[in-house]
């Protein structure tokens, strides 16, 4: 059986693998409303319509997070987190995002927990969140493994739905242990949504990430 100590190391690192090579900001003037447009060179139609380019404050955008009465049954809230600042094999990114919110849940206990994440980084435009996002399916072109405190994490990207203006996602595997994490771009935010754990399914996440989207687009539009 997996230690939990291991399962532990893998379901922070997994879930905590981050969009910014650099943590972002509380600054409230970030959250001033900059008009902006998306980059449609790199970006393909989208699905579901992009809200407008108006930033949230870090209050709203923590109210924008799927709270625990929108988690399917058996699950609990391990809380508001600060995201960290680790990135697939360490690739650096072009901006920082000026606010990132994130929170936690978990789902059982022992080694035989499911742990389940959602987070939102907002950038200074749609623009910097576009080439946020690019970067981050340049990287994962090559980087399909790396040791990360002491484990071999195997990358490998899946298909996922087509939400906002572009999505991926990507399963994480280490010693019999697995995380699934999905990112959507939209609009000036980046989405992402993973569990992790022994025994997980794309379902879950697909549903948290579909949620998430929706949520924060509806406050987006206020």
């Amino acid at each position: 059986m997996l230690r939990r100590a291991h399962f532990g190391m893998l379901a922070a690192a997994a879930l905590s693998l981050t969009l910014a090579a650099c943590g972002g900001t509380d600054d409230p003037t970030a959250a001033k409303p900059t008009p902006s447009k998306s980059s449609t060179a790199t970006s393909p139609a989208s699905s579901s319509p992009t809200p407008s380019a108006a930033l949230l404050t870090k209050s709203q955008l923590t109210s924008a997070l799927l709270p625990l009465s929108q988690m399917p049954a058996g699950w609990s809230t391990e809380g508001d987190d600060t995201p960290g600042d680790k990135t697939f094999c360490d690739y650096r990114q072009p901006h920082k995002a000026r606010i990132q919110v994130s929170r936690s849940f978990q789902k059982g206990g022992g080694a035989t927990a499911t742990v389940a994440a959602v987070g939102i980084r907002q950038y200074a435009s749609a623009s910097d969140a576009a080439e946020s996002f690019s970067a981050l399916e340049k990287a994962l072109e090559t980087c399909h493994q790396e040791t990360y405190q002491g484990s071999v994490l195997k990358y490998s990207q899946m298909s996922v739905d087509k939400l906002g203006d572009r999505s991926l996602g990507v399963r994480i595997e280490s010693e019999g242990s697995t995380a699934l994490q999905q990112f959507t771009l939209d609009g000036p935010v980046l989405i992402n949504v993973g569990t992790g754990g022994l025994n997980v399914e794309a379902d879950t996440p697909t549903a948290l990430l579909r949620d998430q989207v929706a949520r924060y687009e509806a406050a987006a539009r206020k």
